[in-house]
């Protein structure tokens, strides 16, 4: 009788610990999504002829419109890949690839993180994306060069959006240099 009592009072401790320390995590959770919110706005505030990394879809469409650049997508895992983190690291955090991507393009990042809270916008609008590149995004890092083409109906709201892939996709580069040149390669035939 008196190892049952324990073993009763045991559980309800570890149930009433177990739930309180859920809480608190889930509120830490809440705290760094709104966070990485704030953040995401502060970055995508400062559009103006930067070579930063765009985040969301209809900025990056917008941008490249305006200036009649190519967009060139990064699709990678932030968190996780390896690769991804040694492409930034050798390429796309350099001084050469930053000039070079201020006059050339517009830079869009999809990421698929595992561990980093991501805005659940972007976050979908990944997804979908990740399912329109299907084809061509096979893994981390994948790099794409495109324009859209986007088609209207008549009252103006948007009707469909015409991907048109410049060259073959890329991957991870030792240097920027070697990047550029293959990027330069793909857009040769963009007109």
């Amino acid at each position: 009788m008196y190892i049952k009592k324990i073993l009763v009072l045991s559980i309800c401790g570890f149930l009433f610990f177990g739930c309180n320390s859920q809480n608190k995590t889930k509120k830490k959770f809440v705290a760094q999504n709104e966070v990485v919110a704030n953040q995401t706005i502060q970055s995508n505030s400062n559009l103006d002829n930067t070579s930063e990394w765009l985040v969301n879809y209809e900025e990056v469409y917008k941008k490249s419109v305006q200036e009649n650049k190519p967009i060139l997508a990064n699709f990678t895992g932030s968190d996780w890949c390896g690769w991804c983190k040694k492409l930034k690291k050798a390429v796309f955090d350099t001084e050469t690839f930053k000039k070079w991507a201020n006059e050339n393009v517009v830079l869009f990042e999809l990421d698929y993180p595992r561990r980093t809270p991501q805005d659940p916008a972007i976050k979908r609008q990944n997804a979908e994306l990740q399912q329109t590149f299907r084809g061509l995004v096979r893994g981390y890092p994948t790099v794409l060069i495109f324009d859209v083409e986007r088609e209207l109906q008549a009252d103006g709201t948007k009707s469909q959006d015409k991907i048109k892939i410049h060259g073959q996709r890329m991957g991870y580069m030792p240097d920027p240099q070697s990047f550029i040149n293959t990027a330069k390669t793909n857009l040769q035939n963009r007109n």
